[in-house]
Parts: structure tokens; sequence; C-alpha cells
């Protein structure tokens, strides 16, 4: 197939997605996207008069590399948006629990990233730990193996929860969120959205 065939399919494919549909894209799904690529969602955008954010979104998500200092402006944005928990005003973090629960034979674990205020962080490693001490030993071998990691997990993660600073589950998180961050980062409602609040 010739590139000019390749761009016509990928410009009548956008043509034909939804707004929302649209905005997925340029918001979380633009990664690896090639300049082509880019320049149709770039043309479909002006086309539907969208917002403009979006624009920065691709663009964003296609960036070679982030300083510390850039990844923590996308934090700082983080970090002053309301507790999506608790509603508090409290210096946004993240951090990551690990749940264990096992039956018999068969062991479950899971991990999952919260973005919260400094207590609902502890709460959530406090919860997944106990839920993990009380569930998780039950499975042979796997459940006294993975429960002893979830243990030292929540443990360990707990201690970040409330440094001043954004932690690494922070970053990384505004790093796998930055066209999302990018394109509402003067809309605060829709960034408490982001974040699950």
């Amino acid at each position: 197939m010739s590139s000019g065939l390749d761009i016509q399919s990928v410009r009548e494919h956008y043509r034909h997605l939804s707004d929302n549909e649209l905005i997925h894209i340029a918001t979380q799904d633009a990664v690896g996207m090639t300049p082509q690529a880019q320049q149709v969602i770039r043309e479909e955008v002006e086309r539907r008069k969208l917002d403009t954010g979006l624009l920065r979104a691709v663009e964003a998500q296609n960036q070679e590399k982030y300083t510390v200092e850039q990844i923590d402006y996308y934090c700082q944005l983080i970090r002053d948006l309301d507790c999506p928990a608790c509603g508090s005003t409290d210096r946004l973090n993240a951090t990551m629990s690990m749940e264990v629960m096992s039956f018999l034979v068969f062991t479950h674990h899971r991990k999952k990233l919260h973005v919260a205020c400094p207590a609902c962080l502890d709460k959530a490693n406090n919860n997944a730990l106990a839920k993990s001490v009380s569930l998780g030993w039950w499975g042979f071998p796997w459940g006294i193996v993975r429960t002893i990691q979830a243990i030292t997990h929540n443990v360990s993660n707990k201690k970040t929860n409330h440094l001043d600073t954004p932690n690494e589950f922070l970053r990384g998180f505004a790093l796998s969120s930055i066209g999302q961050l990018e394109t509402y980062k003067d809309d605060r409602e829709k960034l408490q959205q982001v974040i699950g609040g």
C-alpha cells in the first residue's frame, strides 16, 4: 500500500469516530503516533472545532524525554487538587497498595495505584495490609509468599505517603496521564476526574 492510501485510510477512520472517541485517542492513546497520524488528528480537531488542548496532549504523549522538573510541574497540578476519596485539601500524593486473597490452592494478588491525600493513602495501604494478613496465607504455596510480599510492599510504600515532594508513584501516574493533564491543565474539574474524584 502506498503511504497516500494509508493516510487516507487513517483520515477516514478518524472522521468516523465520535467526538468522545477522538478525545480519548488524543488524550490517552496517542503514544507512538506517527507525525502523519498526528497531522490527521490535528486536522480533525480543527475541523470539529474541539479544544486545542487535545493537540498539546498528542504532542505531550510523543515527546521523547521529560525532565524531572517537567514531570513535577504535572505533579503539582495534581497535588493542588482535592482528595478524591475524602475531599481534603491536603497535598496529594500517590501509593501502590497490594492485597492478597487465598483459597486453598488458588491465590489472587492485586496491585492498585491510589492518588489521594496522605491520610487516605495510609488507609489504602492499611486496608490492603489487613486484607492480606487475614485472607492471604491460606493458599499453598503462593499464599504465604504473596502475603509476605504484600506486607513488605504496603509497609514500604506507606513511608512515601507523607513526603513534601511528589513521590515516584505520583511521578509515574503523571507521566502515564500526561495527555489528559496537558489537555485539562486549566480545568480543575476535569483534572479532578482524571485522578478519580
